[in-house]
């Protein structure tokens, strides 16, 4: 069965936007994020469609009630999720749709896929902290928390690594680049149907 989306999760402060962010400077693996949507009211910058899909909360339980939500989760009393047309809408232009998400919003869909036996459509990835001291040093040098959102975070990334073992591939972060040319490598060997299409398609393109 073929691969039909990458999810990537993992601990707050274990670098998963730096990795994610090193990852999408490579065209040729075809990456396409996936976009959130979502009943909070849009941050200074954010733009609708890019950075998420801004909603009301009747539309959005609108769409929990027709079933149009791979995945939802409700975080300080907003609404986030991953729509089933955004996934097929990046499939539909040739690129491999990248979800990264909360750990609890994974593991949805890694169980929906399971019970409804394509969880071999799915490419998992956990980013694993090399150690939770290493998580706590890392959260602490950002500078932006207190201590006590610190150790909520640790106690949330506690259970998160519990969770990781249902993840097909768990990667531990110890130098971004070694990380990065490790997750290259399993889209590569997972989605070569996809980066391989693109690529003759290019071709056929400029001949």
């Amino acid at each position: 069965m073929e691969k039909k989306l990458i999810i990537f999760t993992g601990p707050s402060g274990v670098g998963k936007g730096t990795v994610e962010q090193s990852l999408f400077t490579n065209q040729d693996l075809k990456l396409k994020l996936s976009v959130s949507i979502t009943t909070r009211k849009p941050r200074e910058g954010e733009i609708d469609g890019v950075h998420y899909y801004f909603v009301p909360s009747e539309t959005f339980e609108t769409f929990i009630e027709e079933n149009k939500l791979l995945e939802y989760s409700k975080h300080f009393d907003n609404y986030y999720g991953t729509l089933y047309s955004e996934i097929s809408n990046i499939l539909s232009s040739g690129k491999i749709p990248f979800l990264e998400i909360e750990t609890n919003g994974a593991k949805q869909i890694i169980e929906k896929y399971r019970k409804e036996g394509r969880e071999d459509e799915i490419c998992s990835i956990f980013l694993m902290p090399p150690s939770l001291t290493e998580l706590e040093r890392r959260i602490e040098t950002r500078n932006t928390e207190t201590y006590d959102l610190i150790l909520k975070r640790l106690d949330k990334a506690r259970e998160e690594i519990i969770l990781s073992s249902m993840f097909k591939y768990v990667v531990v972060n110890n130098s971004i680049e070694d990380t990065v040319n490790k997750i290259k490598e399993i889209i590569k060997e997972n989605f070569a149907h996809i980066i391989e299409a693109n690529d003759q398609g290019e071709a056929g393109r400029k001949a």
